[in-house]
């Protein structure tokens, strides 16, 4: 086992967020919110020693992260809401830890984020 050094959170999306989803154009129809919450996005930010760290890397990046979510979704900004920390924070439930341990011995893997096409 080996510690990471960095600190991890979870955006969990709300119901907030499902019903944007499904409001638009081309609106999944196969997932539900508790699929999209059993197997949210998680983020990786320097390493923190205390929650309140994390806290600040998430506040400080909250329109990055905000459009990442809505970008997984929908590429056209027209149909985003406003990247506000209010809407951010009623649409998306946060969990955190501190320690992130590597169960596996491969050494990890680094790819720069390339967002999908869904079209």
């Amino acid at each position: 086992m080996y510690e990471v050094n960095r600190s991890v959170f979870f955006l969990i999306p709300l119901e907030p967020f499902w019903n944007w989803l499904q409001s638009l154009p081309e609106s999944p129809e196969d997932i539900r919110l508790e699929d999209l919450q059993a197997d949210s996005n998680s983020y990786l930010v320097r390493p923190c020693e205390t929650a309140d760290e994390v806290w600040d890397e998430i506040e400080s990046r909250y329109e990055q992260l905000f459009a990442a979510e809505l970008a997984d979704w929908c590429e056209d900004e027209s149909l985003w809401p406003d990247l506000d920390p209010n809407i951010f924070n009623e649409w998306f439930d946060i969990q955190l830890s501190t320690v992130l341990t590597d169960l596996e011995q491969e050494p990890l893997g680094r790819e720069i984020f390339q967002p999908i096409t869904l079209n």
